[in-house]
């Protein structure tokens, strides 16, 4: 976030249409997030703090940011805004810096909260089998305190809120709440660059139309294909790191990649430009 500040900060300054773009892209990622966390409170067993629901929310921060550069961004590109900011002498990457930084911003409240709020469970980042179920037999009904369920002796089930003290606690690893910082911050700055950059990105001005879908085709298959590796081997690293077979920080390498990969890409843009 820092470099996209350097960016803005650079042969340009700020403008009221930098802050709203800003303004736009933090509200977008502010209500893809409150969706996400509305639907995993609508699903969840019942009788979670508020803390565990924002934990469990908080890993799909980036996707958010990501959906507040695109809602901010998408408007600009449909209006022709970006040919006009370019023609008074904007870069690319100058026309993006406000977008970014305004979903990267929520993703850096999210990892400063889930690195220094004990009140923030971490524990979405590490999931975990549970202990198997422990069904007991108690009056005319079978009770499963851990997981809020009970069964009469009709066989109606009915869920119930199980007592805090009675639900599994799951471990997070050590060193594991800074790395679900350090890669919520990553991922969430590298996302949202890479997604301005896919819609500021025009085909080869030559050739006829499929010649250009093919030269729109070799930019954005590259970045999607690494961007999905690095989701998947971010999560693969996390599950290994609940499990205890690598080391908590090794689950943040791959999003640090992935920033590294979108810097590469927009020092590369602004040199062609």
């Amino acid at each position: 976030m820092l470099y996209v500040s350097r960016r803005m900060a650079r042969g340009m300054r700020v403008t009221r249409w930098d802050t709203v773009v800003f303004v736009r892209a933090a509200l977008v990622a502010g209500l893809a997030l409150g969706l996400a966390w509305l639907i995993t409170a609508a699903t969840d067993e019942g009788g979670v703090a508020w803390g565990e629901r924002a934990g469990r929310t908080i890993p799909l921060t980036p996707i958010c940011a990501a959906v507040g550069a695109w809602g901010a961004l998408g408007p600009v590109r449909a209006r022709g805004e970006v040919r006009a900011l370019e023609a008074l002498g904007r870069s690319l990457g100058q026309i993006a810096a406000a977008a970014i930084a305004g979903g990267a911003a929520l993703a850096l409240v999210a990892a400063l909260a889930v690195g220094s709020s004990a009140a923030v469970d971490a524990a979405g980042f590490y999931p975990t089998a549970l202990r198997p179920s422990a069904w007991r037999w108690e009056g005319n009904t079978f009770v499963d305190h851990a997981r809020g369920l009970r069964v009469d002796a009709g066989g109606t089930p009915e869920r119930f809120a199980p007592p805090v003290e009675a639900r599994p606690r799951l471990t997070i690893p050590r060193g594991g709440r800074t790395a679900a910082a350090l890669a919520t911050a990553m991922a969430g700055l590298a996302l949202p660059m890479l997604l301005a950059q896919l819609l500021l990105a025009r085909p080869a001005a030559h050739g006829d139309r499929p010649a250009q879908n093919r030269s729109l085709g070799r930019t954005v298959w590259p970045v999607a294909l690494t961007a999905a590796t690095a989701v998947v081997a971010s999560v693969m690293l996390f599950q290994a790191a609940a499990a205890l077979l690598v080391p908590a920080v090794v689950a943040a390498l791959p999003p640090a990649f992935l920033l590294a990969f979108a810097l590469r890409r927009s020092r590369a843009q602004g040199r062609t430009r």
